[in-house]
């Protein structure tokens, strides 16, 4: 029968070669030659028509579904392709349905003209699907929900980025539409680069409650406070999500004042941003060690770890973070009160009783307009170079539109990080080095506005007026909250900071004062202005890499432990943030929050929880990762061997019959 096919139709001898089989890919690899043969034609001749129906039923002994599959017109064959590849509205039966379920994706290119179609009628799904929704149903469910369904139909690899498009086209037009849900629902078909895009227009989780302990403060700072200020700080006609964050900020400087003078000034805990800059810590610890410390000036926790990911980026991931503390840094926020403190690694009147002994210590540090690079060349072991540039602070201070100067900083950050590197591939070879990366103070992430006269008798700088001697008691405000020396022992007299988002105003030399913007200001006692980064570089760093397992056993919609074996074979700790359960055949994906450390060179064990078990089935289809963080706040997913299973209801039955 192949023989006399292959001479009625000789350009199909491929096809009529084939062998008969119920297997998936034989039965797909089977209906795509036939559709490529009759697409093309007229239809079946009507010649050829008995010896075909014989060789179809060839096929038909092994598998039924082949007689549904194997249409002998032209337009059948085009509206099984249609169905096949997931085209909305294809004219097919529903046993023509049941056999294409038994295929895999089509691998049979698509005309242009069906994809620009099916995104048209897609678009206006979409539409009805989100404008039908019942009243009180979030619009981005409704989309969530229309995307699954879609995605689910979809069986052709062009098909998921054209539908992706319309989501994103209509995601552009209508921004309130996208939700946790939706993004979700659209991971698993995301590129990286778009997710991180949609990603930063949700609104991350407004913060918890303010907790009471240093560390704990530390850590709602950095992984609460400013995900949600830094989203608010771009928002431009948002007044709710500022009024947030100004009540979050507000509550943190409350627990600041009460806190400070008695706990975050000395240099004995690892949150204190001097127990770091103590000589015994920054100094070489052997006589091989060079260290090179950066103080840069007005670099928060964000911008601190941004230049640390740049480092590594630049240096082609010979230089990596190692660590990243977030410490209290000294107060008031501002250049003449903390840069020679943390420099010196005393408070601030300490340091006047030994002015001479640090000028003489400092005197060899590059300042901003000297070159660290030449002098990195001329390093020894034992030695260490203490690099001052005054950025970020001067690009934060430049007059320009928010969006122009956050566009200027990081510029000068990615500046920044070109020189480091330039000064680790200056430092001999032969030497271990330790680069420490840390600020004299933070800022405000946002706009601010000169409004608060400056008190007769104090100068002002931003957000902070100070007498820098003795003098009486100044007047009470709403707007400032003033540090007495008396008992804040780090100050010469009085100090005041403003207690919302907004500045002091500038002096002017007739004695007016002047109004007007002061974006990214500081010297107040906002979280941003006051938690300030430690990060540690070093070269040659062996880069995490993570393996292990996820394993577990519940019943089917149940809740139940997942235990997470992880050995990471790198040098240093990483954070686990997330497990990821994905189906990439449907686009689904599932995550689980985690929180853990995963020592370098060790094996760590963490248990989470798992809410709506899956089936049997479909977990144990599901790819396994886990997600970490990097010092350089830089996330990493690694693949997890999958160990989990179900409970089905009939193993249950089985297992209490052997009971009794």
């Amino acid at each position: 029968m192949p023989t006399i096919l292959g001479a009625l139709h000789p350009e199909a001898t491929t096809l009529w070669q084939a062998e008969p089989s119920a297997e998936s890919a034989a039965l797909s690899a089977l209906t795509a030659q036939w559709l490529s043969w009759l697409l093309p034609t007229n239809g079946v001749p009507s010649v050829s028509e008995p010896v075909l129906r014989a060789w179809v039923s060839r096929w038909q002994a092994e598998s039924a579904a082949a007689y549904h599959l194997l249409p002998f017109s032209a337009a059948g064959a085009r509206e099984l392709l249609r169905a096949w590849c997931g085209l909305p509205d294809a004219a097919i039966s529903y046993p023509e349905y049941q056999a294409l379920s038994q295929l895999e994706e089509c691998p049979l290119p698509l005309p242009v003209e069906w994809v620009a179609q099916a995104k048209q009628q897609w678009d206006d799904e979409l539409r009805a699907q989100v404008a039908a929704a019942p009243a009180g149903t979030e619009a981005g469910l409704a989309a969530a929900a229309w995307w699954g369904q879609t995605r689910a139909a979809i069986r052709h690899a062009d098909l998921t980025p054209a539908a992706l498009d319309v989501v994103l086209r209509y995601l552009d037009e209508q921004p309130p539409v996208l939700s946790d849900d939706l993004l979700r629902a659209l991971r698993g078909s995301l590129p990286a680069a778009e997710y991180t895009r949609l990603q930063k227009l949700l609104p991350p989780p407004e913060p918890t409650a303010l907790p009471t302990e240093p560390e704990a403060v530390l850590r709602w700072v950095t992984d609460e406070y400013l995900p949600y200020r830094a989203w608010q700080a771009e928002q431009e006609h948002n007044p709710q999500a500022a009024a947030t964050a100004r009540t979050h900020a507000l509550a943190f400087g409350e627990w600041l004042l009460g806190t400070y003078p008695a706990q975050l000034t000395g240099a004995t805990h690892p949150y204190q941003q001097l127990y770091w800059t103590q000589s015994t810590r920054i100094k070489p610890q052997h006589a091989n060690e060079v260290v090179v410390w950066v103080i840069a000036d007005g670099l928060g926790w964000n911008d601190a770890r941004l230049l640390a990911r740049l480092v590594h980026e630049l240096s082609h991931g010979n230089v990596a973070a190692t660590q990243a503390t977030p410490c209290f840094g000294l107060l008031p926020t501002i250049t003449k009160f903390t840069k020679d403190p943390v420099r010196a690694g005393l408070p601030y009147q300490q340091l006047q009783l030994h002015q001479a002994q640090f000028k003489a210590e400092a005197d060899s540090d590059v300042r901003d307009s000297q070159d660290p690079v030449s002098r990195a060349r001329q390093l020894q072991g034992g030695q260490m170079l203490v690099w001052k540039p005054l950025q970020p602070d001067e690009a934060y201070h430049e007059k320009g539109e928010l969006s122009v100067v956050r566009r200027s900083v990081r510029g000068i950050l990615r500046n920044l990080a070109e020189t480091i590197v330039d000064i680790t591939r200056a430092v001999p070879r032969a030497h271990a080095l330790r680069v420490l990366l840390t600020t004299d103070h933070g800022r405000m992430l946002g706009p601010c506005t000169r409004e608060i006269p400056v008190p007769d008798g104090f100068e002002a700088h931003g957000r902070v007026a100070y007498r820098l001697g003795a003098g009486p008691a100044p007047e009470l405000s709403p707007d400032i909250h003033w540090l007495d020396p008396n008992t804040w022992f780090n100050l010469p007299g009085w100090v005041g900071v403003v207690r919302d988002e907004r500045s002091f105003r500038v002096c002017r030399p007739d004695g007016s004062q002047a109004s007007g913007a002061d974006n990214f200001s500081h010297g107040g006692i906002w979280p941003e202005e006051v938690v300030v980064p430690w990060l540690c570089l070093g070269r040659q760093v062996v880069p995490a890499r993570i393996s292990g397992s996820a394993a577990g056993r519940t019943r089917v919609g149940a809740t139940g432990p997942v235990t997470l074996q992880l050995t990471h074979h790198g040098d240093h700790p990483v954070q686990v943030r997330r497990l990821v359960l994905a189906w990439p055949t449907t686009g689904t994906v599932r995550e689980l929050s985690a929180a853990g450390t995963v020592w370098g060179k060790q094996t760590t064990t963490l248990t989470l929880s798992l809410a709506d078990w899956p089936t049997g089935q479909r977990i144990g289809s599901a790819e396994v990762s886990i997600v970490v963080e990097q010092a350089d706040g830089q996330e990493l997913t690694f693949p997890l061997i999958n160990q989990l299973s179900t409970d089905e209801f009939q193993t249950q039955q089985v297992d209490l019959l052997g009971d009794l």
